[in-house]
């Protein structure tokens, strides 16, 4: 009794002080009970769509790295077969993901007290194809995979949601990224939404893990960079996302300067002047 009494005086404090308003608390915890509760996938793949048909594309890619059970795949087609018939464009889903769950790493800067060889394994990958013909899933190494990727794909990467956990894993497809560019694979600002940015227990950091392989790729690119998204007050677009996303710049793409703010003919307002601006559409 005094153990669980001690931890709902604990919990109480914790609830007390968050310095945020409580029903971000609350929202985060529907996310955590109901897997395909993602508010945060919904709004990015929506932000994403509309970016790329004011660029002119009918047709983009999200990525998800690191699909384990399932349910990201599930909550992206969730949400992009009702984002298809709003926005009239096409979503296509691709999973990477080795199959057999994280892979052994002795590297510190992978947190190897965290992360357990075999954790998120999923033996039936390929059962996720089944549940809609948009579904592609590449099972392997990613250093592999994204070269078939490559190979077999046209069209515009839009949106990646990083989930590989590992800054080993992340780094591996960082290094592929201006291979993509060069393939022209890329819309010319691409969103990044990572998972891992921050654990619990509070070890993670800007020395390991996915910030360490953020910071590693800005050194090591010149044309390419990742470019975290301010958190703002005044942000209300991106629910439970907002420190979690980067914008990934590919300066030599075509049409980075190509115009689609909201006074661009190509505004998905309906009306373009500047006494008006749609918080829906633009």
């Amino acid at each position: 009794m005094k153990k669980f009494l001690y931890k709902l005086k604990l919990l109480f404090l914790r609830v007390l002080c968050y310095e945020k308003p409580l029903r971000v608390a609350f929202t985060k915890y529907l996310s955590l009970k109901f897997s395909s509760f993602r508010p945060h996938y919904e709004t990015l793949i929506y932000e994403t769509s509309k970016n790329a048909i004011k660029l002119g594309f009918k047709e983009i890619d999200v990525i998800e790295l690191g699909v384990a059970g399932g349910n990201g795949i599930k909550s992206i087609l969730k949400y992009k077969r009702k984002i298809e018939k709003i926005l009239n464009i096409k979503i296509n889903i691709i999973g990477f993901d080795t199959g057999t769950g994280l892979p052994n790493s002795h590297l510190k800067q992978d947190l190897p007290y965290f992360w357990k060889h075999g954790d998120y394994r999923n033996n039936n990958l390929k059962d996720l194809e089944k549940e809609d013909n948009s579904i592609k899933i590449y099972e392997g190494n990613i250093s592999s995979t994204i070269d078939k990727y490559i190979l077999e794909n046209k069209s515009k990467i839009g949106l990646i949601f990083f989930d590989l956990d590992l800054y080993s894993s992340t780094k591996l497809f960082l290094d592929k990224i201006e291979e993509l560019s060069q393939n022209k694979l890329l819309l010319p600002r691409v969103f990044c939404y990572f998972d891992d940015l921050f654990v619990a227990d509070y070890t993670l950091n800007d020395i390991n893990g996915e910030p360490l392989a953020i910071e590693e790729f800005n050194a090591q690119s010149k044309n390419i960079k990742l470019g975290k998204t301010f958190d703002h007050i005044t942000d209300f677009k991106f629910p439970l996302a907002k420190g979690q996303i980067y914008t990934l710049h590919d300066f030599e793409n075509e049409d980075y300067n190509k115009y689609i703010g909201i006074y661009s003919p190509n505004s998905l307002s309906s009306k373009n002047n500047e006494k008006f601006r749609s918080l829906i559409d633009d």
